[in-house]
């Protein structure tokens, strides 16, 4: 067991006596919690979890407990050959979702992922696309956020659930597909993306299906097959696949504009505060009784140390500067600060295209398809 404080704990499930009671109860919740549009069979989950050790990788199985009462189900699998781990079904009981216990199940769940010393790329998740087939425990964008503040960026790229029956439904499951690295990811590449993608299908979902579907393996392997080539097909000639992060954060994806101040405004606004200035000068020689012959440096002083300031201010604080002077002085000169060059013109540069910005409902747990 992993301890994150006194009262939450993690606990790898396997095969023993000991581990039973814990394993009848995380199912228990996994099913009391869980759409049985998108769970996995408990008798499935119960032989895997006898059997979790396949060809292209291992099957985890965890418990979350709090003072020793099971709160959470999860399991995930470990593919070499990738470098991937797929987290599925991630729950949590309703009555016990308080006192940041999402937030602690992801840590612990990543504690104890990091204490199987597995050589990892990246963790995935597929969340439902809205809740449409599912609950609020299955996808929306509640659930993305919450995943995006433990580490994970949702790909944008169109994607669809595999069915987790052998039966070729006419309806498609829309999905959206997180991913987290050893460092915060901005951007795929496609070849990267197509691996994690093949991964996902022929590692994770086909070991695990092929014991339970018999002579129609074949065919699910086929709707697999096509299911990955419709997804390359649709990330088309793009190099680069945007992941979401700070760069696209909808807090700050449109920097706030302040409005620019006209030249007049402006020059109002700097003989304004030099007209304060000479004012609180001019007190100050007369309350300190300061001689004639150091007044007028001191008002000199004073001016030159304005004009830094509103230099320091503004690129063209002295253009505005010496306006203001010359419309004390009734002149109108030309500037010697201006500025005669024409403007650089900005180049923009192309951005990859993107497609499918999906929305949903939010959760506060995880929890998907298989």
């Amino acid at each position: 067991m992993r301890r994150i404080n006194a009262s939450f704990e993690l606990s790898l499930l396997g095969p023993s006596t000991a581990d039973r009671q814990h394993v009848d109860k995380a199912l228990n919740i996994f099913v009391q919690n869980t759409s049985p549009l998108l769970r996995t069979k408990t008798h499935q989950i119960r032989q895997k979890i006898a059997q979790p050790v396949t060809p292209e990788g291992t099957f985890y199985f965890a418990a979350l407990c709090r003072s020793a009462s099971v709160i959470g189900f999860a399991m995930f699998g470990y593919y070499p050959n990738s470098k991937l781990i797929v987290v599925d079904h991630m729950v949590i009981d309703r009555d016990n979702r308080g006192d940041a216990a999402f937030y602690i199940f992801a840590q612990l769940l990543h504690d104890a992922i990091q204490g199987l010393d597995l050589e990892v790329d990246f963790t995935a998740v597929e969340l439902e696309d809205g809740n449409e087939y599912g609950s609020e425990q299955t996808g929306g964008n509640e659930l993305v956020r919450l995943l995006g503040q433990v580490g994970f960026g949702k790909v944008h790229a169109e994607y669809f659930l595999p069915n987790i029956e052998n039966v070729n439904y006419e309806a498609k499951y829309p999905g959206i597909l997180m991913l987290r690295g050893s460092q915060k990811l901005y951007r795929i590449r496609r070849e990267d993306l197509l691996r994690i993608s093949r991964g996902i299908l022929f590692e994770h979902y086909l070991p695990w299906y092929r014991d339970f579907f018999g002579k129609q393996t074949a065919a699910y392997q086929r709707y697999l097959g096509q299911l990955y080539e419709n997804f390359a097909n649709r990330l088309g000639n793009q190099p680069i696949i945007k992941i979401n992060g700070p760069e696209s954060d909808a807090l700050i994806a449109t920097p706030a504009s302040v409005p620019m101040q006209s030249t007049e405004v402006r020059i109002g606004q700097h003989i304004a505060m030099f007209a304060a200035v000479v004012v609180v000068a001019c007190t100050a020689i007369y309350e300190l009784n300061v001689p004639p012959n150091w007044a007028a440096p001191l008002l000199i002083s004073l001016v030159a140390s304005f004009g830094g300031i509103v230099a320091i201010s503004s690129g063209k604080s002295f253009e505005v500067f010496e306006t203001a002077i010359q419309l004390i002085r009734g002149g109108k000169q030309k500037l010697h600060y201006q500025n005669n060059r024409p403007p650089l013109k900005r180049v923009e540069k192309p951005r990859p295209q993107m497609r499918n910005r999906t929305k949903g409902s939010g959760a506060e747990i995880i929890d998907k398809q298989d």
